[in-house]
């Protein structure tokens, strides 16, 4: 094994130690059943219901564990529940939380949550030790609302960048297992500036954005055993974000994904990635990038999208957002199947095999990347449809839309790879005795006319083994 790849493996196995240890010492424990006198009763749709939301409120202000019964009675909220340190809620198989209709926040959130948006995060007071065992964890939607439209950190939307039902940030020791998420209508799971985060056993169920959505500024993660159906990316390391999808920007470091399957009907098959170049109100900027990550066993992920993507600008007159690619080092890629039928941003460019744009893959990278790493890779092409498809590409992308009039991706990007190690590669069923073929720099010559659309792509070394060697 890779030393680098024990060394991230050994790292973790002591974080998970560490989050078990800090938990086994909490002790005061209560149900959420003694607090019944503090739900009230309300109707939704004609229907009486019971809201638990100071029920809860105050069993978790007053004790370390909360255990939630199984009930046939759902448990509604209908404000976001705050957690303090040093707390595990314990939800029982049959105990379903679900947010009220019209309640357009959050469910549930740590107490010190910090907005990074406007300058790094610089918190005396940081959570620790929160973890969340079980249950299913509901909101009242059917289809995604968007951005400030459900998911909102408060009523006001204080926190811009916040859009899903649990948020964490500015803590140590975050736990979350064996929990179902459904009905969601913006992220399941956002967090970001966290060091030592346990995330395993998750299903996702007609939810509706991103399941697990972990932003910048975080260390030594660990996301195991995630399946479902969501409506855009299973999971996302976004270090880099838009602002309305963060709060946290800045590096991540030594994490593991592994063993993620998205079901057949979701809408979106992709696991976005995103390092980048993130700039402060002040003008400072940090380097938003992923270093020491380990991603997989991996099914029903078409694309992994490891580029610095801005929002869409108009060519003749517009700006993209400032901010540059990222970086990345020692990126692991293992034991992953990828199914190319089509591309997964249904763009003219590649739907029609543009021979300067039209280059889409498994892995697409507009980042710096140093040390870069394949193995055990099963990829299905469909080259007489889409010539220009291959196993991963470096480089610019372009897509323009409306007339031409707009920009969807960075044409201007110039990045590099340093050195990729490929082993055990299966293109259509067979191991390639060349692998170029299946390996693209992307380059781009001024292809809006703008004048800021030329951006090159450099693949500097590529190592390349068969199974047997």
């Amino acid at each position: 094994m890779n030393p680098r790849k024990e060394q991230i493996y050994a790292v973790l196995e002591q974080m998970k130690r560490e989050n078990r240890a800090a938990q086994e010492r909490l002790t005061k424990e209560a149900s959420l059943e003694e607090y019944r006198s503090l739900a009230r009763a309300d109707v939704q749709d004609d229907v009486p219901i019971t809201v638990w939301s100071d029920a809860f409120q105050k069993a978790l202000d007053e004790n370390e564990i909360l255990r939630i019964p199984a009930s046939d009675e759902v448990y509604y909220i209908d404000r976001p529940i705050r957690i303090p340190s040093d707390r595990r809620i314990t939800a029982d198989e049959g105990a379903v939380i679900r947010l009220k209709k019209g309640i357009l926040t959050i469910m549930f959130r740590n107490v010190h949550t910090v907005d990074g948006t406007h300058a790094p995060i610089v918190s005396e007071c940081r959570d620790r030790n929160i973890a969340i065992i079980g249950g299913r964890w509901e909101e009242s939607l059917e289809r995604r609302r968007g951005y400030g439209r459900s998911g909102m950190f408060d009523e006001n939307r204080s926190y811009y960048g916040v859009s899903t039902c649990m948020f964490f940030n500015n803590m140590d020791g975050l736990t979350l297992r064996n929990m179902t998420f459904a009905h969601c209508g913006g992220f399941a799971v956002q967090t970001g500036d966290i060091t030592n985060m346990h995330i395993d056993d998750i299903t996702f169920e007609e939810c509706y954005a991103d399941g697990l959505h972990l932003n910048g500024n975080t260390e030594r993660v660990s996301v195991t055993n995630v399946r479902g159906q969501v409506g855009d990316d299973l999971v996302a390391l976004n270090m880099y974000d838009w602002q309305n999808s963060s709060v946290d920007f800045g590096p991540t470091k030594t994490v593991l994904c592994e063993n993620l399957e998205l079901s057949k009907d979701s809408g979106y098959k992709a696991i976005r990635i995103e390092p980048g170049v993130y700039y402060y109100d002040d003008g400072s900027s940090v380097d938003c990038g992923l270093y020491d990550t380990i991603i997989k066993n991996v099914r029903g992920i078409k694309t992994f999208k490891l580029y610095y993507q801005t929002p869409r600008y108009k060519i003749d007159g517009g700006e993209p957002e400032r901010g540059g690619p990222g970086s990345g080092d020692y990126l692991f890629f293992e034991d992953i199947d990828i199914d190319l039928d089509y591309p997964l941003d249904w763009f003219g460019e590649y739907i029609n095999s543009d021979p300067v744009r039209g280059a889409f893959a498994g892995f697409e990278f507009g980042a710096n990347i140093g040390h870069l790493f394949f193995e055990n890779i099963n990829l299905k092409l469909y080259r007489e449809q889409f010539p220009y498809s291959y196993l991963f590409c470096v480089g610019p992308k372009s897509c323009v839309i409306d007339g031409g009039t707009m920009e969807v991706f960075d044409p201007y990007v110039s990045c590099e790879v340093g050195t990729v190690e490929l082993k055990n590669i299966r293109v259509n069923g067979a191991e390639p005795d060349d692998i170029t073929p299946y390996i693209r720099a992307v380059t781009f010559d001024n292809v809006n006319g703008d004048g800021r659309s030329s951006g090159t792509g450099v693949i500097a070394n590529v190592v390349y083994k068969k199974g047997d060697e």
